[in-house]
């Protein structure tokens, strides 16, 4: 978690070390990609770290749910620290947060919310499987080791828990608060986690009950589980589309109604959110699955490498990582991010429609009230500025309906022809008129 905030602070250069030039050559479009994927990288290994601290600690609790509020609030107060900290450094230098301090402060709290969720997700269907089966897990998930071998019924009882949290969290996000503070975003993180983890056990336990597959046979039979859930989730995710695309139709037949039709395409924005998140959480789920499978594959290889007697587990874990980090993340960084900010992934939620409101990451989507709140807002200030405006051409005008001003010479050059006398004590001859008198001498000067 420290290296997390270090290097994520040092990619921005909210804080600069020696080894570092003074002069940084770097666009800060291209720093903000490196930030963002570092971010998601350091985020992802911190969160699977946390999960096997807090579950090891789960386990010497005997499963008691008093794990939950004991994470929550560590991580709660790990991260007032931390905010804290970056406001302090962000503000050291000049008082002023740039514009690279905001990005590393955003990156930075969206990283420590999937912390949060993924540690949390897990503790609350560990504690959920430990009601169901009777027995809790090991620290990754596992029941092969257990003494007790749970029946297909609990199978599916817990697969009906881990539908029914996705169908809550689903009910939320269309008749539940519209308020979207950073505990909203943890909410719907950990129910949406909580259901993925849920749905991908209770399949797995499923598959290795019927000998279909699951954690029995070893990778092949995680390949098998991941492969049946993405088969399963695509389908869900078509069905999904085909519905959205009919609450479309249903919004653009209402566009032009006003009235009583507002609540109803209130409605059906709201369940367009919903399908949206249900989508991403999806997509998660995916994710899982195959995490599993690479999972498994390498504690296989390091056993069969250390059983030779070539390389340590751990030393050969570690080989593993960096081969795997040296192919994927170059590529991840250099062709895939940039194409991601160019499809617009990585633009915030008024920039988009309802249905927008994932920053980096994997965000809930803003809701319509919030949207409306903002469009409110922004027509309030433009209100605000066509008044100064009006008021500005008022004072234009009644400027311009003042006599034109004389110039400093004019006046100089009115004042010395109306003095009588120059220093000398007589008329100056310049100023008089050819044919004048003197008053000297009383006769005419003539012309010159």
């Amino acid at each position: 978690f420290v290296l997390l905030q270090l290097l994520l602070a040092t990619v921005s250069r909210a804080i600069s070390w020696p080894c570092q030039s003074a002069v940084e050559d770097t666009p800060d479009d291209q720093r903000e990609l490196d930030l963002k994927c570092w971010a998601v990288i350091l985020g992802h290994i911190t969160g699977f770290a946390s999960i096997s601290a807090w579950s090891q600690l789960q386990a010497h609790l005997g499963g008691s749910v008093l794990i939950l509020p004991m994470a929550f609030f560590s991580l709660w107060a790990l991260f007032r620290v931390t905010d804290l900290v970056r406001e302090w450094v962000s503000l050291a230098d000049d008082g002023v947060k740039d514009k690279m301090e905001e990005a590393w402060d955003e990156a930075t709290e969206e990283t420590e919310d999937d912390v949060m969720a993924l540690t949390l997700s897990f503790l609350v269907v560990q504690t959920f499987r430990f009601w169901i089966y009777g027995v809790l897990p090991d620290e990754e998930g596992n029941l092969d080791n257990s003494e007790i071998d749970p029946s297909l019924f609990q199978a599916f009882v817990s697969l009906g828990v881990g539908m029914l949290i996705a169908l809550l969290s689903y009910l939320r996000t269309i008749y539940g608060s519209s308020k979207h503070s950073r505990y909203s975003v943890w909410l719907r993180l950990i129910s949406d986690f909580s259901s993925c983890w849920m749905v991908m056990f209770s399949i797995d336990r499923i598959m290795t009950i019927t000998s279909l597959g699951g954690a029995k046979y070893g990778v092949l039979g995680n390949v098998i589980t991941a492969c049946f859930l993405t088969f399963i989730s695509f389908t869900v995710m078509y069905f999904l589309d085909k519905e959205a695309d009919k609450v479309d139709d249903a919004l653009e037949g209402l566009a032009e109604e006003v009235g009583q039709a507002a609540d109803v395409k209130k409605m059906h924005s709201r369940k367009k959110v919903a399908m949206r998140a249900t989508v991403l959480a999806i997509g998660v789920l995916i994710g899982f699955a195959w995490e599993r499978c690479f999972d498994v594959a390498v504690d296989e290889t390091a056993e069969r490498e250390a059983s030779e007697g070539i390389l340590p587990p751990s030393l050969v874990k570690v080989v593993l990582a960096l081969m795997l980090a040296t192919l994927v993340v170059p590529a991840w960084r250099w062709y895939i991010l940039p194409v991601v900010r160019e499809l617009g992934g990585f633009e915030e939620g008024e920039e988009e429609d309802e249905e927008t409101g994932s920053k980096e990451g994997y965000m809930p989507p803003i809701l319509p009230e919030d949207l409306y709140r903002e469009l409110e807002a922004l027509k309030q200030k433009a209100a605000k500025l066509q008044e100064e405006k009006e008021a500005l051409e008022r004072q234009v005008e009644s400027l311009q309906r003042l006599p034109a001003p004389v110039p400093a010479a004019a006046l100089a050059a009115k004042k010395s022809v109306s003095s009588p006398k120059n220093a000398g004590g007589s008329t100056p001859k310049s100023r008089q008129a050819p044919g004048a008198v003197s008053p000297s001498k009383g006769k005419s000067n003539g012309p010159r």
